[in-house]
């Protein structure tokens, strides 16, 4: 802060640098209010934002779910995936066709299930602790690494 700044009598007294120095001293603080206001409002805005998508990505979760059921099996196993992490059906069902012949109990050595999961990847999906031949836990897991970009892990099937 500038020495001597205060009141009337000390405003007379300074130089013209010391008025500049002032000057800018007001801007910078004014310019700082702006920012804070400014990133506020983008806070709010981008958390209405978050919570508008997650509400879409649960109706679609839920609308699903309720036309799907009767349906049951591996179909609407996929059907959920898909609509839990934003991914195409169609590519989902045509992983687990070339991987499995849609057999959810099928295996091949150390990969099992609907999408053949080896231990190395199930362990980093978020339902690692079902088991690999659930369907339902497969379609959510191999959705999760599509949506997250792994397709590369089925690399003869994922294309």
């Amino acid at each position: 802060m500038l020495a001597g700044v205060g009141g009337a009598a000390d405003f007379a007294e300074r130089t013209p640098t010391e008025h500049a120095l002032a000057q800018e001293a007001q801007n910078a603080d004014k310019l700082r209010a702006q920012i804070r206001r400014e990133r506020a409002k983008h806070r709010k805005a981008l958390a209405t934002t978050v919570k508008r998508e997650r509400n879409k990505r649960r109706a679609a979760v839920r609308r699903v779910v309720a036309t799907t059921r009767k349906s049951g099996g591996v179909q609407h196993a996929i059907e959920v995936g898909a609509a839990a992490y934003g991914v195409s059906p169609s590519r989902l069902r045509a992983v687990a066709r070339c991987e499995s012949g849609f057999n959810p109990a099928a295996t091949n050595g150390r990969y099992v299930g609907l999408f053949q999961f080896g231990t190395t990847l199930w362990r980093t999906t978020p339902v690692a602790e079902l088991s690999r031949s659930d369907p339902y836990a497969a379609s959510l897991a191999a959705a999760w690494a599509f949506s997250r970009g792994m397709a590369g892990h089925w690399p003869v099937c994922g294309r």
